[in-house]
């Protein structure tokens, strides 16, 4: 006679055991671990922070030479009315009117390789960009085995590194150079500011000489009244803009607040070093000493397993 299947179905009651104590375990452990080793973390913070030390006594001093500007400020009432007025009729027959120069077209020059390298030349400042290289004695390049003569071009880059460029929304420009002179850095920081504003208000004064001379000419040609006076009313404001260019020393930057040599150094920050020496010198400690603990239980782990095998 055959059973049943389902008097044949057995069931297994599995009770579950007790919570396993196993985190409370591994934090005991890591408690333990810390509190025996606790001289090799400290002897290793220490280390780093000595190197922080060091390195903070001995990084070059860095200083930074502000100067405050704002875009200089043109008489436009004559030209803006003229351009306004007889614009159409000018483009019409041809002529070009050039409009003003933004900031962003001003700071942008003053940061370009070609200006940079003029700025070199005229200065002459490679002795100071490359002073260990340079011998004031004698007044020459000191010969580096399998290196050129030092040019301007080796010095844009380390110059342009120096300049920082920053405007608000106020408008105001805030230009700052940083070097380990500070009476260089504030004096670098005043000459760039003339130098920018003497490029561009001598090519301004070039440009208009050109306009004024062409505008001369088609004055000379023309023969209808309408054209005769928008001819007339340009060259008029043309003369107007070489004067000012030519009597207007801050062309396209106002001085504010020139540079002085700052009295304190930008970098480096010897306790904000220190302090960051010291924290990374901890956390490299407890990193070196679980990560030499996890380094025995696998070397443990793996001998059991060739014993066991």
């Amino acid at each position: 006679m055959s059973e049943d299947p389902k008097s044949s179905t057995k069931y297994v009651m599995v009770e579950s055991g007790p919570p396993s104590d196993e985190d409370e375990i591994d934090l005991l452990e890591l408690i333990r671990t810390l509190l025996q080793t606790w001289k090799t973390i400290v002897g290793i913070t220490i280390l780093c922070t000595g190197f922080a030390v060091a390195y903070a006594l001995y990084a070059q001093e860095v200083f930074k030479a502000e100067t405050l500007l704002a875009p200089a400020q043109e008489e436009k009432s004559g030209t803006s009315s003229t351009l306004s007025q007889f614009g159409g009729l000018a483009a019409m027959a041809g002529i070009s009117i050039p409009t003003s120069s933004n900031i962003e077209r001003v700071l942008a020059t003053l940061e370009t390789r070609v200006f940079v390298k003029k700025f070199i030349e005229e200065k002459n400042l490679l002795p100071l960009i490359f002073e260990d290289n340079w011998d004031k004695s004698s007044k020459s390049w000191i010969e580096i085995e399998g290196h050129e003569e030092i040019t301007s071009e080796d010095g844009i880059i380390p110059l342009k590194g120096s300049i920082e460029v920053d405007k608000d929304k106020s408008g105001l420009v805030t230009l700052s150079i940083s070097w380990k002179d500070p009476a260089v850095a504030a004096k670098w920081a005043n000459d760039l500011v003339k130098q920018l504003n003497e490029q561009l208000r001598q090519k301004a004064i070039t440009d208009s000489k050109k306009r004024v001379g062409y505008l001369e000419q088609e004055l000379a040609k023309t023969t209808l009244q309408d054209m005769h006076a928008v001819l007339y009313n340009l060259l008029e404001s043309e003369k107007q803009k070489a004067m000012l260019a030519n009597v207007n020393e801050d062309f396209a930057l106002e001085v504010i607040d020139p540079a002085v040599a700052p009295e304190t150094r930008e970098k480096p920050k010897r306790k904000l070093i220190v302090a960051l020496g010291g924290v990374c010198g901890g956390f490299l400690g407890i990193f070196a000493v679980f990560f030499a603990q996890f380094l025995r239980k696998l070397k443990s782990t793996n001998s059991e397993e060739v014993i066991h095998s």
